[in-house]
């Protein structure tokens, strides 16, 4: 196994250790409840600074060649998104670090690994503009078209729903160059500067606090150079690159989900109902048996997900399907006894516990729901009976 509780931190390497023991203490330092409300009330959404110590520390190359500045590798990298998931971070490490850079590495454009060099020291942030309005879950819907020119491509048409394209100042794009629409054939990858003529972005707040975003191009002009992908393998590295954000994602919730039950275990033993704990009560204390069962069922199954991301195609989405499933199923339901077991407080926005709920609640419909996660399963298996 590689997600570990605090309990099992004798399971960890040297190097684990000190990473994991370094993020618990940044997030003690940098991200407390208020200083989290700051950050979230803010005009950008995330904090400069705290991303500068993210590179500082290394976080932003994690699981990422070393040729580009990256180290360590994903299990490392899930290590730092359950701490992250602890704290509840608004900065764009998901949508950047663990989404949009593996696009990058997989490319040996000159221009990719330029930005990813600069990506990994922080001097640059990337979003992966992938879905699309119509295809809902199925990034590989794409009406976006890019129209070959003498000087390079012409760029048209939407996306949505951009993790972390509010923050970026680079945007990969996947538009599509022949066939249909829901084709996997014929689509291509661009880099496109979100200060590109033609290019209009509106944020998109979710729930839980980070910022999406919306693009519309319109006759965005790019080079020749600003095209990454080689060989038609434009959406072999995004169906990768989306499956292990989607581990990344698990692994966060993991962390949430741990959170969420040590703040719900502390407030039904402080809580006094005629003269003693709440926790004392049997049916309390079976519902948080409940909650816990559940937190680890989704850190196993996440292990078996971030093993798999080494193996062969099939064998990686359905086990990313699993967890992500998996979580889609329990993660409201966790989130909504934690609340319910604080009473009317855990109601207010004041209240921590509700950011909990939040967050898994946001990630239970992005990336794929559970119907979508299970109909991939469905077809993965067909394919593999056949």
């Amino acid at each position: 196994m590689t997600l570990i509780s605090k309990a099992q931190d004798s399971l960890l390497d040297d190097d684990q250790r000190m990473l994991v023991d370094a993020a618990r203490k940044w997030i003690e330092r940098r991200y407390s409840t208020e200083q989290r409300k700051a950050i979230r009330a803010s005009a950008e959404g995330f904090s400069r600074e705290c991303w500068a110590e993210m590179a500082e520390m290394g976080w932003l190359g994690l699981g990422l060649p070393e040729e580009a500045g990256g180290f360590g590798g994903v299990q490392e990298a899930a290590l730092v998104a359950e701490q992250l998931g602890r704290a509840l971070t608004l900065e764009p490490w998901l949508g950047c670090i663990a989404l949009a850079a593996p696009v990058l590495a997989a490319s040996s454009a000159p221009a990719a690994s330029s930005l990813l060099a600069r990506v990994t020291q922080g001097e640059e942030r990337v979003a992966l503009a992938a879905f699309e309005r119509q295809g809902r879950h199925d990034a590989f819907d794409v009406r976006t078209q890019a129209l070959a020119t003498p000087q390079g491509f012409v760029l048209q048409g939407h996306k949505t729903l951009v993790l972390g394209g509010a923050q970026a100042g680079q945007l990969i794009v996947l538009a599509r160059l022949t066939g249909g629409a829901r084709e996997r054939a014929g689509l291509g990858l661009f880099l496109v500067p979100a200060s590109a003529t033609g290019l209009q972005q509106r944020s998109l707040p979710s729930y839980d606090g980070r910022l999406l975003s919306e693009l519309v191009l319109q006759d965005v002009a790019v080079p020749a150079s600003a095209r990454i992908d080689q060989d038609d393998q434009a959406w072999s590295w995004v169906e990768a690159a989306l499956d292990r954000a989607i581990v990344m994602q698990c692994a966060e919730c993991v962390g949430a989900m741990d959170r969420l039950i040590d703040i719900t275990r502390d407030y039904t033993l402080q809580r006094k109902q005629f003269g003693r704990s709440v926790a004392s009560n049997q049916v309390v204390q079976h519902r948080l048996v409940d909650l816990w069962v559940t937190a680890q069922q989704l850190r196993s199954v996440t292990d078996a997900a971030l093993d798999a991301l080494q193996g062969d195609a099939a064998t990686r989405s359905r086990m990313v399907s699993v967890a992500k499933a998996f979580l889609c199923n329990q993660g409201r339901l966790v989130g909504e006894d934690g609340v319910q077991l604080h009473g009317a407080i855990g109601m207010t926005d004041d209240y921590v516990v509700g950011h909990y709920y939040k967050r898994l609640a946001a990630s239970v419909n992005f990336l794929g729901d559970e119907n979508w996660h299970l109909e991939r399963l469905d077809a993965l298996e067909g394919l593999k009976a056949a």
